[in-house]
């Protein structure tokens, strides 16, 4: 008993309740009993009231049961506020986790659109470089296209001057050429006709062609009928004027026109002696 008193002062404290209590509820039965022996004329009946140790230990045990449970109570709570603030704590840690990674989401978004516009203004800077550099490529290659028809068609139009020009020589050449052919074809057809003996029953329509041949110097080499007038007379006469008026005047071979004289395609018509 000492034992149990000495670990648990708090149930002694209590037990010692009990007995207060017990003594005075003794003391108050005593004197009802007193007061009734005066007035009774039996002898006095003494009622003692005694505590039993059971019943104290029952209540100190039945106190100790309800401390026991008052202290476990307490830890409960204590240990779900503790659970409870540590929830709390943990909400409030994921909230800021959450909230840190959101910033910081928002922070790469944020960074991540910063660089975009950024490779978006370079691209576009770049592109207006390229444009511009295009335009100037394409206004230079213009300016040299330019350039460089100008100067065709001025050497164009140079050459073609330069052809007129020479075309206009090799015209004028050619018409000198022709007309000193001509005065050379006219003075040959003269002396062949001043040597014609032309036949007295020749008809006024008669014509032949001849082909006459010709050396350097003028000299006849060959004559042949290619046209027959249809008169052999009048043929053989012409052919005999031909032989009579060699050699027949030509051009020297220096000159470059003999080449044209060298076979001669001769027509001689009667009306032309008559």
């Amino acid at each position: 008993m000492l034992e149990m008193i000495k670990k648990h002062p708090r149930y002694a404290i209590g037990a010692i309740l009990v007995h207060v209590f017990f003594l005075i509820l003794f003391g108050v039965s005593f004197h009802f009993k007193s007061d009734q022996r005066a007035a009774s004329t039996q002898p006095p009946t003494v009622q003692v009231t005694t505590v039993d140790e059971k019943q104290v230990e029952k209540e100190l045990q039945s106190m100790k049961a309800q401390d026991e449970r008052a202290r476990r109570e307490k830890e409960e709570l204590i240990r779900q506020r503790k659970s409870e603030e540590k929830r709390l704590a943990d909400l409030r840690a994921q909230r800021q986790a959450e909230q840190k990674k959101q910033q910081e989401r928002i922070a790469l978004e944020k960074e991540q659109e910063k660089i975009r516009k950024q490779k978006q203004a370079e691209e576009q800077r770049k592109k207006e470089q390229e444009r511009k550099r295009q335009e100037e490529e394409q206004r230079r290659e213009q300016a040299k296209n330019e350039q460089a028809l100008k100067q065709q068609l001025a050497a164009e139009a140079q050459r073609m001057k330069a052809e007129q020009a020479a075309a206009a020589q090799r015209r004028a050449a050619l018409q000198a050429r022709q007309t000193e052919i001509d005065k050379y074809m006219n003075a040959i057809e003269n002396r062949i006709y001043q040597n014609w003996i032309m036949p007295p029953s020749t008809n006024s329509g008669l014509v032949c062609e001849l082909q006459v041949q010709l050396i350097p110097g003028g000299e006849v080499i060959n004559i042949e009928l290619s046209k027959s007038s249809g008169d052999p007379v009048y043929d053989q006469s012409v052919i005999a004027a031909v032989k009579a008026a060699s050699p027949l005047p030509v051009p020297s071979a220096e000159s470059g026109l003999f080449d044209e004289f060298r076979t001669l395609t001769l027509p001689v018509r009667a009306d032309k002696k008559m």
